[in-house]
This record gives structure tokens, C-alpha cells and sequence, in this order.
């Protein structure tokens, strides 16, 4: 989740609707206080997941649930040699 202030908002609405599309949620302050919470409609599909959610996902870190043995072999399939960004998953 990305915290911006106000101004920020205004002055790169279309960045931070940007960001909102690709599936994140964006909180917005005024002086430093949290005064809304900009996201994607209800039931909306996200492009993405944050690396504490895939770890989750596959039973590591906080809230970590049972792994699906699917999945972390289709993680150390694709991380085979591919990218850096899958370092440790698999």
C-alpha cells in the first residue's frame, strides 16, 4: 500500500490512478493524517501480487496459510534461471 499526501494526488492524479488500476490501494493524507483510501472497484481482479503475499500464499512469513505443492513447483519452474524477483521463493 502507498501513502501519498494530498498534494502529491493532485499534482500525478493520473500516475496514482495508474497505480490503482495495476491493483494497489493508495492512501491519501492532509498535514500528515489519514483522510481517504483510494482503490480498485469491488470484485476487481489484481495484476499482481506483493512478495509478502506470495510468501503467505506458499506457508512463509506472517499469515502464512498451508503451501500449495502446485504452486511452489510452478515458482521453482519459472524461477529457474529467469529473474532475480523470484529469488528465495521456490
Amino acid at each position: 500500500m502507498t501513502t501519498i499526501a494530498s498534494r502529491d494526488l493532485r499534482n500525478h492524479t493520473r500516475s496514482v490512478l495508474d497505480q490503482v488500476a495495476a491493483g494497489d490501494t493508495v492512501t491519501v493524507t492532509v498535514n500528515g493524517k489519514v483522510v481517504a483510501q483510494i482503490g480498485p472497484p469491488e470484485g476487481s481482479l489484481r495484476s499482481h501480487l506483493t512478495r509478502a503475499e506470495v510468501e503467505a500464499i506458499i506457508g512463509r512469513g506472517p499469515g502464512a496459510t498451508s503451501p500449495d505443492p502446485t504452486l511452489v513447483d510452478d515458482l521453482a519452474w519459472i524461477g529457474a534461471g529467469s529473474t532475480d524477483e523470484l529469488d528465495g521463493l521456490a
